[in-house]
């Protein structure tokens, strides 16, 4: 889920002059002096080799503004080691004045622009394809949500609202125009809305609850500390990480609420003359099954977008393992897990309870 927001994010940062630094060319007369950042596309390759087993390139580009420059990877942060180069790839460039007026350049990135709308087009594909109508609505629900997101809740913060009073606004609007759009204007989405609104409430309470206990600060990640450091906004660094691990919750609780409202209201059909405790018991069965599964999937899932974390941290510290999870860029991400996920557990009852209430049996004839 992280990686496709990402996927998202950079789509909208590169038709987006205002949010991304990679627009760096419209610049004015003072700028003309400072480094700034270029697209540009490579014209030859005039040499590629590997020294101690890095792969290192020289290449010409020509940048849209018409300037040549000769790349030396081995003279730049990346190397050259990361990318597949070759004559006609599109390259992002730094390039920094010199003293005797003229100007050099270095390789920053790839321009993977035109691969992201592609990698979108398949995805777009792949969800009307096999959703049909739901995956179309699916697809502008998604669309809302970023442009709540990107409209509404980002704007707000840094302009230097609230971030959780921002975000949970902004999430009960995705919620309500999104869960009618994908799964229809029913009881179902009714029951499943309450009961993710009510576990959007329960996210805020033990994200609160979990961060308190755990003392965290809010800059520990080397992003968080550049963006207080950037956007001036010192008084909100613990929001913003409340605020992101509420927006991680909202998803999650969609999915399994939605779930649960569909089955139970399904037992119902298929069996009328239960009472309301037999729904509930049997629908909670099922219940718990998606709670199993869910919890696994929510944990793999945080592991694995922290995995160069963690194992960065095994890698460079012998300490104990107490060491390590006191450590604050993992105790945030064992809180971002567990918050979400125990605010999704104590959500499905009530998503049950809910349905069940609204699913009243057929009056006899």
């Amino acid at each position: 889920m992280r990686n496709l927001f990402t996927a998202f994010f950079l789509l909208f940062s590169l038709g987006w002059p205002s949010l991304s630094p990679l627009h760096a060319q419209q610049v004015d007369a003072r700028e003309e002096t400072q480094a700034r950042e270029l697209r540009a596309e490579v014209t030859s390759i005039l040499s590629e080799t590997r020294v101690e087993g890095i792969r290192q390139m020289v290449f010409e580009v020509k940048t849209d503004e018409g300037t040549l420059y000769q790349i030396d990877t081995s003279q730049g942060y990346v190397e050259g080691l990361r990318y597949r180069i070759h004559r006609g790839s599109r390259v992002f460039l730094q390039v920094v004045p010199s003293e005797d007026g003229t100007s050099v350049a270095y390789l920053v990135d790839v321009d993977r622009s035109g691969s992201i709308f592609l990698i979108i087009a398949i995805f777009a594909l792949a969800a009307v394809g096999v959703g049909f109508w739901r995956g179309f609505f699916a697809l502008i629900g998604l669309g809302t949500t970023l442009a709540i997101l990107f409209l509404f809740v980002f704007p707000q913060i840094l302009a230097g609202a609230d971030p959780v009073f921002v975000t949970v606004l902004g999430a009960v609007g995705m919620l309500a125009i999104n869960m009618p759009l994908s799964h229809g204007f029913k009881k179902e989405t009714l029951a499943a809305l309450s009961a993710t609104i009510a576990g959007l409430g329960l996210a805020v309470l033990f994200t609160y609850l979990f961060v308190w206990l755990a003392n965290l600060s809010g800059v520990a990640s080397e992003e968080a500390s550049l963006l207080q450091a950037k956007s001036g906004l010192l008084a909100h660094p613990q929001g913003i990480l409340l605020a992101a691990i509420i927006l991680g919750a909202v998803g999650v609780l969609d999915d399994v609420t939605i779930a649960q409202s569909e089955a139970a209201i399904e037992l119902r059909r298929a069996n009328p003359s239960l009472s309301r405790k037999e729904l509930f018991l049997s629908a909670m069965r099922l219940g718990r099954h998606h709670i199993a599964s869910t919890v696994n999937t929510l944990v793999l899932a945080y592991v694995g977008s922290a995995m160069p974390l963690f194992l960065l941290f095994l890698y460079t510290h012998s300490e104990t393992a107490s060491f390590f999870l006191n450590t604050e860029n993992v105790a945030e991400e064992i809180v971002r897990t567990l918050a979400g996920t125990t605010a999704l557990i104590l959500t499905i009852p009530l998503a049950t309870l809910i349905s069940v209430w609204i699913s009243a049996r057929p009056k006899k004839s």
